[in-house]
């Protein structure tokens, strides 16, 4: 299990924190998109991306003069945080009006990817954003590799808070005249759409058609 420290114990509402390592990672394995927090020159700097995870690591990637990456490559701390929206929750009063939610916070410090990883890593992150593509692009050039950087963040302290269920309103509201409950909210995939320049007579992969889909 990640170290739980002061910084990523839950104080309010403790009971909805998860510190148990499978847990953590299967909340992040279910996103692609975090937002990544550091410092540069006394100023905070807050950066959304797409990740990918590999054991105890946080995989990022992107131009090689960004300053984000600079700083992971190089040691730097960094706190990356992801969060699913599940759902509204519609309460009696507005005090209670919340949502479900599922979340990972965690803290590391980064360092650069290189050599054979480096290619690895790059190949992988197209599949983690559309799985089964890795397979069907070309390798990328030596000027595309050269471009890119990609750098890992440990994991060294983790937590997950997650919020379940109906509204929590006080006693006295439950006889009100108003609606309460909870909305559900869920990522809706559509139909692919093909480039205007694609080449005649190509069908949609079956691994296209599957995306974002669970059955």
């Amino acid at each position: 299990m990640p170290d739980v420290s002061a910084r990523t114990r839950i104080k309010r509402n403790a009971q909805r924190a998860e510190y148990d390592r499978a847990a953590i990672y299967k909340i992040l394995d279910g996103q692609q998109i975090c937002h990544v927090a550091y410092v540069i020159d006394g100023e905070p700097r807050l950066i959304p991306t797409l990740f990918m995870r590999r054991d105890d690591y946080i995989y990022l990637h992107g131009n090689r003069q960004a300053a984000l990456l600079e700083h992971v490559g190089a040691g730097g701390l960094a706190v990356i945080s992801v969060m699913a929206l599940d759902g509204v929750v519609v309460a009696r009063s507005g005090f209670h009006c919340s949502m479900n939610y599922h979340s990972v916070t965690l803290f590391g410090h980064g360092e650069r990817v290189s050599g054979d990883e480096h290619l690895s890593v790059l190949n992988d992150f197209v599949n983690a954003l559309i799985p089964g593509h890795g397979d069907a692009v070309r390798p990328p050039s030596a000027q595309e590799l050269a471009a890119t950087t990609a750098v890992r963040v440990k994991i060294e302290e983790a937590v997950a808070k997650i919020r379940t269920g109906p509204p929590i309103d006080d006693d006295e509201d439950l006889a009100a005249d108003v609606w309460a409950g909870e909305i559900p909210v869920s990522r809706q995939v559509l139909a692919a759409i093909p480039a205007p320049d694609l080449k005649p007579g190509l069908d949609v992969p079956d691994y296209i058609h599957r995306f974002g889909r669970t059955t």
